[in-house]
């Protein structure tokens, strides 16, 4: 019998040969057969599953939110009944370069924005990326606030969006050594201790 072929696998494996080409070389250096290199296949399979390289990058920029939510999937189970803190700080953490995953997803993102500027499919993608984004950290910190885990006064309306936003603004200090991911986390940390009760003993 002939061999079965795994079609959404072997999609996952061209997206994952883009990240490492834009992570090595850039976004501009992205072409089909620099990919095709990258993944070890041949230059007809590429064009077999993305025949325009606009589809093949806008699969990629998709198949980031499956891999970033699959970390942070990772990230939960590892914890021991996890209090709510603990979850959106996972979930922050995750968003971080602060592993090499992290790093690889952060400079791909980046590469993205830059050409979202002047190609309206990447940007809207990153539109619905973002809005998803907010939309379940502000359900977080919601949730925090009803269950009596916030500090007296915290709106999560306005917590939510600030924690979001001020991950998004260390990443670039974290790719280019101005902060640690150590130092990193602790502003993050910091930022949690304003908002949330101390964890009763």
């Amino acid at each position: 019998m002939p061999k079965q072929v795994d079609h959404e696998q072997r999609r996952r494996l061209l997206a994952e040969a883009v990240f490492a080409v834009i992570g090595t070389r850039g976004f501009e250096a992205v072409s089909l057969r620099d990919v095709a290199e990258q993944a070890g296949v041949s230059m007809g399979t590429v064009q077999h599953y993305f025949p325009a390289k606009q589809q093949m990058l806008l699969f990629a920029l998709s198949h980031m939110r499956a891999r970033v939510l699959t970390r942070l999937q990772a990230a939960v189970a590892a914890l021991h009944e996890p209090a709510r803190r603990d979850l959106i700080r996972a979930a922050t953490a995750t968003m971080l370069p602060v592993d090499p995953a992290g790093r690889e997803e952060a400079c791909v993102n980046i590469a993205f924005f830059s050409a979202a500027t002047v190609t309206p499919a990447y940007a809207e993608q990153l539109r619905d990326g973002y809005g998803r984004i907010l939309t379940v950290t502000v359900a977080g910190f919601r949730e925090a606030s009803r269950s009596g885990e916030l500090r007296d006064g915290i709106d999560p309306d306005v917590e939510g969006p600030a924690l979001y936003f001020l991950t998004q603004g260390l990443v670039g200090p974290i790719l280019v050594g101005l902060y640690t991911p150590a130092e990193a986390l602790s502003l993050v940390d910091a930022q949690l201790d304003r908002v949330f009760r101390p964890a009763s003993l």
